[in-house]
């Protein structure tokens, strides 16, 4: 291996920063009363903030090659990531501001596991070593375990912190377990060497090659909330505090697609007819439950959690196309999809009264004369969830399915064009309940948190400039894509 330079520890700055400001929070707020929310808040957003610049000022000095004795690449693909989950990082802690205020637990341990969870997710989308993906997966995944369980005293937190914990323990051991059985196939750890070391047909290591890239594929579908790995998103989805249910929808999803793609298309391309053909069988099945299974819920954030499955399905079809059409449909999307999602969770954190609120659907009617702006936002986030006009979720489908389309699979983007349909009748029943229905309370709904107010809007903006104006979005996803073998 030799000795790694120590100048090529530069290139981590941002992620090293950011694990520092959350070390310091933490520290901070486990002396008296701990950090003020408001403080603790201003401190996460200027660290995020502060990351985000020196992402963009080390990419400037990036040799675009593994470094860290091949641990970690800073390439296009990578800093798209970053800036994306940063972002959304970001969108989340304002998004948290009032509701860590009035929860009465400390801020500065929420906050601290936010910024070290997102530390994870960016050593994660740089990772090309099967070990530091791992390693940086699981910081990721215990700090979520945690800000899952924040409301400590109440049930249903705990309650979904269990599961999460126990299912992602497993899925991660899982995981781990084909990483072995790839090393013992192959002897390698890195991404290019695997597939350059892959056994040919005959080779008494194929088998062991074979057994270890499905548990890893299993491990990684479970991360995106893939059926039949989904089980634990409805649960986690309604018992975590809404603000940490975004951040899960949004910021882990999006990590965890970036490194299947990287992992699937640099560590197992020779075998992609193999792994197209199970990504394909898995979108069909998840479009189709995710939407089938949403029909039937009256509890939004649950709702919301299979409609997170759904586009989980979506994604995929991006995914196995296994072309640069497919990769910037998928980059486009996830941009797309994480503000309008945060732009959703945000207004139902503004509904909430305290703790679990304004999840059902009674508790929007006639929210259209008792708050029109809020009504009016999450009509526009309703209809990019279903692919409507002029919205980002609209061409973000557009771009996936004309992808499958092109790389040969026709029949599972019919299949998410009929799931896309069936989608507007769960969607809708909200647009119906605000617009159409009425309620028994009537008063006029101030907007307690501007700045929430203002983080909603700026959702909503942004989701319709993407389906006014996608270009200059597709062209920046289109100089971020990693090199097809």
């Amino acid at each position: 291996m030799g000795q790694i330079p120590l100048a090529e520890f530069w290139y981590l700055l941002p992620e090293g920063f950011l694990l520092v400001a959350g070390m310091l929070l933490l520290v901070g707020s486990s002396f008296g009363k701990g950090i003020s929310s408001r403080s603790a808040t201003v401190f996460t957003l200027v660290s995020l903030a502060t990351t985000a610049v020196m992402v963009v000022w080390v990419a400037s000095d990036a040799p675009g090659q593994a470094i860290l004795a091949g641990m970690f690449v800073l390439d296009g693909y990578a800093i798209y990531w970053k800036l994306l989950l940063l972002g959304a990082t970001l969108l989340t802690a304002v998004l948290a501001c009032r509701f860590v205020e009035e929860s009465g637990y400390r801020a500065g341990e929420f906050y601290s596991l936010l910024l070290m969870a997102a530390t994870g997710m960016l050593l994660m989308v740089g990772g090309v070593n099967l070990l530091s993906i791992w390693i940086s997966l699981e910081l990721m995944a215990l700090s979520s375990y945690i800000l899952v369980g924040y409301f400590k005293f109440e049930i249903r937190s705990t309650e979904a912190a269990l599961k999460y914990f126990v299912l992602g323990a497993l899925s991660s051991g899982i995981m781990l377990y084909g990483i072995s059985l790839l090393y013992g196939a192959t002897g390698e750890l890195g991404l290019a060497a695997i597939a350059a070391a892959q056994p040919a047909a005959g080779e008494s290591a194929l088998t062991l090659f074979g057994i270890g890239w499905l548990m890893l594929a299993i491990g990684l579908f479970f991360k995106v909330s893939a059926v039949p790995f989904h089980v634990w998103t409805p649960d986690v989805y309604v018992g975590a505090p809404t603000p940490v249910t975004a951040f899960l929808a949004v910021a882990s999803k999006a990590a965890s697609f970036a490194i299947l793609i990287r992992i699937f298309y640099m560590a197992l391309p020779g075998i992609h007819v193999d792994w197209q053909i199970i990504t394909a069988a898995i979108a069909a099945v998840t479009m189709i439950w995710g939407n089938l299974a949403a029909l039937t819920q009256n509890n939004v954030k649950r709702m919301l959690a299979y409609s997170s499955i759904g586009h989980t399905g979506y994604i995929l079809m991006g995914v196995l196309a296994m072309s640069e059409d497919g990769q910037w449909a998928v980059l486009f999307y996830m941009l797309a999809y994480s503000v309008i999602t945060l732009g959703v969770f945000g207004t139902v954190i503004l509904l909430e009264r305290k703790d679990y609120a304004g999840e059902t659907y009674e508790d929007y009617a006639g929210l259209a004369r008792r708050s029109p702006f809020l009504a009016a936002m999450m009509l526009i986030f309703m209809l990019a969830l279903t692919g409507i006009p002029p919205t980002g979720g609209f061409f973000g489908k557009i771009y996936l399915f004309a992808a499958a389309v092109e790389a040969g699979w026709t029949w599972v983007a019919v299949i998410g064009v009929l799931a896309s349909a069936l989608s507007l009748y769960f969607y809708f029943g909200i647009v119906v309940q605000m617009y159409l229905k009425d309620s028994a309370d009537t008063t006029p709904r101030p907007l307690e948190a501007p700045g929430l107010g203002v983080t909603i809007g700026f959702c909503a903006l942004v989701t319709l400039l993407l389906g006014i104006l996608p270009g200059p979005l597709v062209e920046l996803a289109k100089s971020s894509l990693l090199a097809l073998p």
